[in-house]
């Protein structure tokens, strides 16, 4: 760690590492670019990096002193504040290049939030375990909010789960959470114009949560481009059945995601109690190593 920890950042010969999430085996689960070496990267650099390596995150890793580790999240599109496949493969990265046996624990300092990190090498590659910290309630959809939200995704008020209704739902990126009891595959993730209403009630995403099944969908919020396993939308979803009375403190809840894509993918998800009555959400999931390169054009346009 002490070599990792002492190397600057070469723009032209950077080191990055591919990594699948959220599943136990390679080529499943959600891929993910980790650059450990990000010191004097800029933002134009980091988007036009995501945007080559085409995974729908990349995370960039700067300041690394011992196992305290600042991070940029960035998708295709834009920087994320929180994400959660791109902490836990970061984690396990990092546990990878130390050369540690057993378990390792992490810091990862994001725009907003702390988040720990726990890692522990396995025979397929690494568990990761994060505690997302309290989740934040914000606004319930009336009845009415509700109608015109599910008529732009292809969905109908007796699609949704008795009794409950569509609410937003932090642990760092605020999801609006759409409980469904039957509606499989047919709901959209994003439609045109729906980022405008999600701003509107406090979200940035939408979650679509299958009760039945723990299902769980979201992606880009104009439809173009479903996520294969989400981290950031598995801690809320745990809440919000906490919450409800549908699963219980302390019990491991298991989502799938991405099936529908051909990656299934595997988020476990538990409410651990505090001493002061609080909840933290802790997210977990497997990390298998793809491959790793060095990046060989420069980047003095975008420095």
């Amino acid at each position: 760690m002490d070599q990792l920890c002492s190397m600057k950042s070469n723009i032209g010969s950077t080191p990055y590492y591919h990594v699948d999430v959220f599943s136990p085996e390679p080529f499943s689960g959600n891929g993910l670019i980790v650059f450990t070496e990000a010191d004097g990267f800029s933002d134009a650099a980091m988007q036009v990096l995501t945007q080559e390596m085409r995974q729908f995150e990349s995370i960039f890793l700067q300041r690394i002193s011992g196992n305290v580790v600042r991070a940029r999240i960035f998708t295709c599109d834009e920087e994320l504040n929180f994400a959660g496949h791109p902490v836990l493969g970061a984690a396990a990265t990092l546990h990878d290049l130390s050369g540690l046996d057993g378990q390792a624990d992490w810091v990862f300092e994001l725009n907003e939030k702390t988040v720990t990190v726990t890692t522990e090498r396995k025979a397929h590659g690494y568990d990761a375990v994060m505690n997302q910290g309290k989740a934040v309630f914000g606004r319930v959809l009336s009845p009415e909010e509700t109608a015109d939200l599910l008529s732009c995704i292809n969905a109908v008020p007796d699609d949704l789960y008795p009794g409950l209704y569509p609410t937003v739902v932090s642990t760092g990126l605020p999801y609006l959470v759409v409980p469904l009891k039957d509606n499989g595959y047919k709901a959209r993730i994003g439609v045109p114009g729906l980022e405008q209403q999600l701003h509107a009630f406090g979200a940035q995403f939408i979650g679509l949560l299958d009760i039945a099944t723990r299902g769980i969908r979201t992606g880009n919020n104009d439809g173009s481009v479903e996520d294969i396993a989400t981290g950031s939308l598995a801690g809320p979803s745990g809440a919000f059945l906490v919450a409800h009375g549908l699963e219980k403190a302390g019990r491991v809840i298991e989502f799938q995601q991405g099936k529908n894509l051909g990656r299934d993918s595997k988020l476990y998800v538990t409410l651990v109690p505090c001493s002061d009555g609080t909840m933290d959400v802790m997210v977990r999931g497997g990390v298998c190593k793809i491959a790793r390169g060095v990046m060989e054009a420069g980047l003095a346009p975008f420095v």
